[in-house]
């Protein structure tokens, strides 16, 4: 539905259930761009949280209160949050590598290094399919590549272009954290990530929180073709400013 430092929310269904990864936005902005797609906000049934930064749980209050959708996160991610957010309708702990299942569906979050309390990313499973998911994080371990292993689909993170980071108008420590192995992935950096788990079963690849100011939509999905040209994926980038489009897997 979104992705990028204006605010994050991944929406995810199956044949019973409907969750969102993140909540960045406004309530009234998820719940709109929820309609776009055809989907009924009342349908929510548990909102994932990946970390405590703003772009990614500012809305997670209100639209959980409001619909009564519980919420998910590590207790790290919860201490940070718990007095912005206010009240949820009910929170639930969740542990790197421990899978919860959800009806017809399995969420399996695991680590990532990222400058936040207790950090996850997700792999999704559904009635065979596999949805690995890995941003905000400012490198590829050995761990993110083995979750993303074998998936179905990938939304992975190419946030910015080094050459135009470098000579882009934010100050020179901002650079070095986005730049650190605790920041974002660089469009070269996703890259080698997709030719390394990259597969001949891959259905779909979608680019995630693209930078604004230091990266280009077209520079993005350049580097990422060449990696992709062994494999059938069909790539697509997320917007920030409306709906994205949903991605069926068959």
């Amino acid at each position: 539905m979104s992705s990028g430092s204006a605010g994050n929310c991944i929406y995810i269904e199956t044949g019973d259930q409907a969750i969102l990864i993140d909540a960045g936005l406004s309530e009234r902005k998820m719940s709109h761009r929820l309609r776009a797609i055809g989907v009924d906000p009342g349908r929510l049934q548990a909102i994932f949280l990946t970390h405590e930064h703003s772009d990614h749980i500012s809305g997670v209050g209100p639209i959980s209160r409001k619909y009564k959708i519980p919420v998910y996160s590590t207790q790290g991610t919860y201490r940070k949050i718990e007095k912005q957010c206010g009240n949820l309708t009910e929170w639930k702990s969740i542990v790197a590598e421990d899978s919860l299942c959800l009806g017809d569906l399995t969420v399996e979050p695991y680590s990532t290094p990222h400058d936040a309390e207790e950090s996850v990313a997700f792999v999704v499973r559904s009635n065979g399919y596999k949805l690995g998911h890995a941003t905000d994080l400012g490198c590829v371990t050995p761990l993110v590549k083995e979750k993303l292993q074998g998936a179905d689909a990938l939304l992975v993170e190419s946030n910015h272009d080094l050459t135009m980071l470098d000579a882009g108008p934010y100050p020179w420590p901002l650079k070095q954290r986005i730049k650190s192995n605790t920041g974002h992935l660089s469009n070269e950096a996703c890259a080698d990530l997709l030719g390394a788990v990259g597969h001949s079963g891959l259905q779909w690849v979608v680019l995630m929180h693209l930078s604004q100011k230091c990266n280009l939509p077209e520079l993005a999905k350049m580097t990422a073709s060449e990696e992709l040209k062994p494999f059938p994926a069909k790539l697509i980038l997320a917007r920030q400013d409306e709906a994205t489009p949903l991605v069926p897997l068959y």
